[in-house]
């Protein structure tokens, strides 16, 4: 019987060969956009239990946020007072932070989960302050050995594991589309490329300064 997917058991997989070929590109990417920045109060959104915090720069000041609260309780347990916020967040709705509460947003494969992306990358843009920056990553499904590896490898890998992936990714991106959705929530400066041997799509995007 396939089951759903739990997320949770996944997270700890992020930091071991061979997964690290994938997340670790990402987790040098975040910590550049976060190095671009002096002591930037840096939100991670879908933080999971955010176990890369200890390979990102300390003088940053970080929130984690995710719609797992088994997640959340890891965080806090893990990092404690090293965290300035670490909060449960309803699954749709609006992030319970001010406009401009932050200088940088990670999103680091989340939107390719979403139905409704459009929705994610507006409440990043909302929180974050008047030229701050949103870093986000997902698999990058232009790559045409990604989704030979997706349908192949990981989805036996996957029915070993009891669950499947053919709907584990609603929003399969492409870069064209996502400099769609980082254009329609409203960011500027938009930079796009490809990590991890081409699997990962990192964006960024600034908010205007006019914007509010």
């Amino acid at each position: 019987m396939i089951e759903a997917v739990d997320y949770f058991s996944n997270h700890s997989l992020k930091l071991r060969f061979p997964w690290r070929l994938y997340h670790g590109p990402i987790i040098g990417a975040a910590k550049e956009a976060i190095e671009e920045q002096v002591e930037p109060r840096v939100l991670n959104y879908g933080s999971g239990p955010f176990r890369e915090l200890p390979l990102l720069p300390r003088a940053a000041r970080y929130t984690a946020c995710d719609i797992d609260a088994r997640a959340i309780g890891e965080a806090r347990e893990r990092y404690g007072a090293g965290l300035a916020g670490a909060d449960v967040v309803p699954a749709s709705g609006p992030l319970p932070y001010a406009e401009g509460s932050f200088d940088l947003v990670l999103s680091m494969d989340v939107v390719e989960h979403l139905a409704e992306p459009l929705r994610h990358l507006r409440e990043a843009a909302r929180v974050l302050r008047p030229g701050g920056r949103l870093l986000l990553t997902t698999p990058n499904y232009g790559s045409s050995s990604l989704r030979l590896l997706e349908r192949t490898l990981l989805e036996g890998i996957a029915r070993l594991q009891g669950f499947s992936r053919r709907r584990l990714h609603p929003g399969k991106l492409r870069a064209g589309e996502l400099r769609g959705l980082l254009t329609e929530a409203g960011l500027e400066e938009l930079l796009i490329r490809e990590l991890s041997f081409g699997w990962v799509l990192a964006a960024s995007g600034t908010k205007g300064e006019r914007r509010r």
